[in-house]
């Protein structure tokens, strides 16, 4: 970090008023740097987190953050990211359980803080707490708990939030468009493209539901989940070629094409059961 110079203050006769301003080489500590980040951002602009309306949509919305001064853990941590950034500062976030954080690094010293409580500093013990709280008492500290995040995790992270308080207020369309908005950050997460087709099939969009679950499959690397995607993947394709063969016949809703069949034929059985958003959860 460079340090600090002299720097002129000319008064309205033109001389030369030298403000006494600190000229020495030293670097600073780990804690003035935190400090710093603490006194500009959260106290003297007001940034900190929503605990009241912590589910408020505009929480996850950085335009929104920006002008509330209010918001996420994550959309608070991009900002503190982006000034510290600006000023040669080494801030990473860190992909805490639960919780976003933020890791201060100045000449080989690390320290980790909160940017949603203003950012105030976690030491081991209050790190031990926050991972109790949200993975229980038997969670203890491990190196994984200290993963840096990239840049791309991190705007995922953000999606995420919002995703999730689409879904709890069931807003399926805008929980698509986010996940869609998602994957033009990262076309290869595979979990992503699962979402996206579980989505549209909620949406009664089969065509779409049946391209993201291909790009799904193309991606994952678990035999036993591939397996069961492609089975929905046939399901999906022998419902379109139905559709597409008796075209004028629509469900009593007004929903997609359905074929008149008589009772002996057999037809895959169309229903809205819900197809699992995340990959790893079973229904």
């Amino acid at each position: 970090m460079a340090s600090l110079t002299l720097q002129p203050d000319l008064n309205a006769t033109g001389s030369d008023q030298s403000l006494p301003v600190d000229d020495t080489e030293a670097e600073p500590t780990i804690d003035q740097v935190a400090r710093a980040l603490q006194t500009v951002i959260a106290e003297r602009n007001g940034f900190q987190g929503d605990a009241e309306n912590y589910d408020d949509i505009a929480n996850a919305d950085l335009m929104q953050v920006i002008e509330r001064k209010r918001g996420l853990p994550v959309a608070l941590g991009m900002l503190y990211i982006h000034a510290a950034q600006r000023c040669g500062i080494a801030v990473t976030g860190i992909d805490f359980p639960g919780h976003f954080l933020l890791r201060v690094q100045v000449n080989g010293k690390r320290k980790m803080i909160d940017p949603f409580h203003g950012a105030i500093s976690l030491g081991p013990a209050e790190l031990r707490e926050l991972l109790k709280s949200f993975s229980g008492l038997d969670a203890e500290l491990t190196p994984e708990h200290y993963r840096p995040s990239s840049d791309i995790d991190i705007l995922l992270r953000l999606q995420n939030n919002i995703k999730v308080r689409a879904l709890r207020a069931g807003e399926l369309d805008l929980a698509t468009r986010v996940v869609e908005h998602s994957l033009l950050i990262d076309g290869e997460h595979e979990g992503l493209w699962h979402q996206l087709g579980a989505l549209y099939a909620r949406l009664d969009q089969d065509h779409r539901a049946l391209g993201a679950f291909e790009q799904f499959v193309k991606r994952c690397k678990d035999p036993l989940h591939r397996a069961r995607i492609e089975a929905v993947i046939e399901e999906l394709r022998d419902r379109l070629s139905l559709d597409a063969a008796h075209p004028d016949t629509k469900d009593d809703d007004g929903g997609g094409a359905q074929p008149h069949m008589s009772e002996n034929e057999d037809r895959p059985a169309k229903t809205n059961d819900p197809i699992p958003l995340f990959p790893d959860q079973e229904t």
